[in-house]
């Protein structure tokens, strides 16, 4: 939540300063951002439906964080945390603030994997969670903060791509937001069903 609150003080206090448009969070054709929507969730559908299928696959995407969760806090963290505290924030600061600075500093190319390196760091912290959450052993937790930290940097670089292809943040949201949402969404069923955990409500 600080973290949230403090990225999105930061990108306001960047749009006032240099305009939004500058940033990334100017008007975008919603077609656009409905067409990136709707393709992933149905590429990410499809992967999470394979690994879930999968018991070799399953424990692999399983979070039990997702599955001690009741009905109602589940709902909040996937359909609302993900999409504006993580989506919309990361995307803001990360290929709006972030992107716009380092293009106004180095070539184009360097701007867009130098953002998907910073990007894949940040995630070193979530991953390290999520291991601990999945009782992984030391080695087994290493390779697993070192996947994750690669995977978001490509991923990254894919969404600072799409940043630079459609001149605003909105289409990487909408793929960062369906991604995370729908990943969320298997991961807690996969965790549900190696772990049967209690509804709550």
């Amino acid at each position: 939540m600080v973290t949230g609150t403090v990225g999105a003080v930061l990108t306001i206090a960047a749009g006032l300063i240099f305009g939004f448009d500058t940033i990334g969070l100017g008007a975008v054709e919603p077609s656009v951002v409905i067409g990136w929507a709707v393709l992933t969730f149905a590429i990410t559908s499809m992967i999470g439906a394979f690994m879930l299928m999968r018991p070799d696959l399953r424990p692999q995407l399983a979070d039990p964080r997702l599955a001690i969760l009741g009905t109602r806090q589940a709902f909040t963290q996937i359909f609302v945390r993900i999409p504006v505290m993580t989506a919309l924030i990361e995307e803001a600061f990360f290929r709006g603030v972030l992107h716009a600075a380092l293009m106004a500093l180095y070539p184009p190319s360097v701007a867009l994997w130098g953002g998907a390196a910073l990007f894949g760091l940040w995630h070193i912290g979530p991953a390290l969670d999520q291991a601990q959450a999945a009782d992984r052993g030391s080695h087994a937790g290493a390779v697993h903060v070192v996947i994750t930290v690669v995977t978001t940097a490509v991923a990254g670089a894919a969404l600072v791509w799409l940043r630079m292809e459609t001149g605003s943040i909105w289409a990487g949201v909408a793929v960062h937001a369906g991604v995370n949402m729908t990943m969320a969404l298997f991961a807690r069923a996969a965790a549900r069903s190696v772990l049967p955990v209690p509804e709550k409500g």
